[in-house]
């Protein structure tokens, strides 16, 4: 989960590829044979669907994934290290809700990593920084629609034809 989370913080700040950084925790969070729902990465996930949703303009898409991540923050019964200041977390997430209801426009956020996290993501990246302005390429920002799907596609075909094998 650590190598998960340095990259999903990269993609994050650095990239602001939010799709992405959804992807990178989910896929390491269901890699843990006993994930859970109430994880505390959940609460990173569904932030990072909000981010995506935000700049998109889906505020409403964006406000649902905002409360559902304060939700699983604050109910967590672990102390699973994110590399966070969990505190100020919390009132990041009650901003970006604040934000939406005030139709604020999407701004680069900066999660209050520790300075432990900061330390490891730089010696993995070197260029880690946060990006000051709003990255608009089509790609990023769009990723749902602009994305390479011939695997998941071919994943859903070739499940309906075992499905209609075995049906028959």
């Amino acid at each position: 989960m650590d190598n998960a989370l340095k990259l999903f913080y990269y993609q994050f700040h650095t990239k602001q590829h939010y799709f992405f950084c959804h992807d990178i925790l989910e896929e390491a969070w269901k890699g843990n044979p006993s994930f859970s729902k109430n994880d505390p990465v959940v609460s990173l996930i569904l932030f990072a669907t909000g981010c995506y949703h935000y700049r998109r303009h889906n505020h409403v898409g964006a406000k649902r994934s905002f409360q559902r991540a304060y939700k699983v923050i604050t109910q967590a019964k672990s102390s699973q290290n994110l590399g966070l200041n969990i505190e100020y977390y919390q009132k990041l997430i009650v901003q970006m809700i604040n934000n939406i209801e005030q139709q604020k426009a999407f701004e680069p956020i900066q999660l209050p990593i520790t300075k432990t996290m900061e330390q490891q993501i730089l010696q993995d990246f070197p260029n880690y920084i946060l990006t000051p302005h709003v990255i608009d390429d089509d790609y990023i920002v769009h990723h749902h629609k602009k994305r390479d799907r011939s695997e998941v596609i071919q994943a859903r075909e070739a499940a309906i034809q075992k499905n209609n094998r075995l049906f028959k």
